[in-house]
């Protein structure tokens, strides 16, 4: 696999929606790019704010930036309209309060010519509203993977997630896959029928991507049923196994109990909404049909199986859900385990 000299049009698709205040730190990261035949496609999610004219100002000082003015639709919505209106030959996905590496472009174009791979990953920094950040995907190995691998480690989550915003890929791994419209978790979505797709993969070491969570966005926020989209998302990859020989039942299945756990920790905290509460029997009966899964399942981290554990065994949700609270204040102190 010979280095390739031609410089590919890298189409980075920025849907926009009441980001007023962070679009300029955004933009500015794309526009610094050392990677410069790129085209941007701002998708004004039908903002209310001052995002439209923003937009548009910025396509004035750059003929790489095109803007697409829509009703609002949401994420999902305004990624597929940027999808369907793409030039380039390699797609990358950058939500507008969030930023990358001035090298961020040029490092995964490169890595995936040079192993001629069909999607380049990359690691990325998570950083609050107070500023703080933390590193995932640290020390993570530079390897290419075979489709096999990579999906192994799509569902193990180890190596790398289904954060879309975090990979280069090839135009036509979404030729006939789009973003489901109206759902949460839509990352997940596409994850599977993209990499099932792929003959291989690329890893590279450095975190080029920085990840802004507020504290409402769809993690934090108040407990919905919509939450439960992720199981059917998830029950996609245990689907997927069980029709090629149950290869991935272990990952899968622990992808989908972490999905579990994660949700039943949110519902339990918001107990007293009335949803929340009939979400959480559900979601114990699905700890309960999965359960020989949870122990001695190495993709699985030991404290969410003793939780997992807890749970079935009816300690006290309120005790659960605050040491599980206690725990993720120290998300950002460097506490990667």
């Amino acid at each position: 696999m010979g280095e390739k000299t031609n410089n590919p049009l890298v189409s980075i698709i920025v849907p926009v929606y009441k980001v007023e205040k962070e679009l300029s730190r955004c933009m500015q990261s794309i526009l610094r790019q050392t990677y410069e035949n790129i085209e941007i496609i701002l998708v004004d999610d039908g903002s209310p704010d001052k995002c439209p004219e923003m937009c548009d100002k910025y396509a004035e000082l750059d003929d790489r930036i095109r803007v697409i003015h829509k009703e609002n639709g949401g994420l999902s919505d305004a990624r597929n309209v940027g999808l369907d209106n793409i030039k380039g030959e390699y797609i990358s996905f950058i939500d507008s309060d969030d930023w990358v590496d001035k090298k961020f472009i040029e490092i995964l174009v490169k890595n995936l010519e040079n192993t001629d791979s069909d999607i380049a990953i990359c690691g990325y920094r998570m950083v609050n509203d107070r500023g703080e950040t933390r590193p995932y995907t640290i020390n993570m190995p530079k390897e290419v993977l075979s489709k096999n691998q990579a999906l192994h480690e799509l569902f193990a989550q180890h190596k790398y997630g289904c954060m879309a915003c975090t990979k280069l890929y090839r135009k036509y791994l979404f030729e006939n896959v789009r973003f489901p419209k109206g759902k949460f978790f839509e990352d997940i979505a596409v994850s599977l029928p993209v990499f099932k797709q792929i003959k291989r993969c690329i890893i590279v070491q450095d975190m080029l991507y920085y990840y802004f969570q507020r504290e409402n966005s769809i993690v934090n926020s108040t407990f919905s049923m919509e939450k439960l989209e992720m199981l059917e998302f998830s029950q996609c990859m245990i689907d997927y196994s069980h029709r090629h020989g149950h290869k991935y039942d272990n990952e899968a299945e622990a992808f989908y109990l972490k999905s579990v756990l994660m949700i039943l920790l949110q519902a339990y905290k918001d107990i007293k909404i009335r949803d929340a509460k009939k979400a959480s029997m559900f979601l114990k009966k699905e700890l309960k049909k999965h359960k020989k899964y949870i122990w001695n399942n190495v993709y699985i981290e030991k404290r969410r199986q003793i939780v997992m554990y807890a749970f079935l065994y009816r300690v006290p949700a309120k005790l659960l859900v605050k040491l599980w609270e206690l725990k993720m204040k120290h998300t950002f102190s460097g506490d990667n385990k």
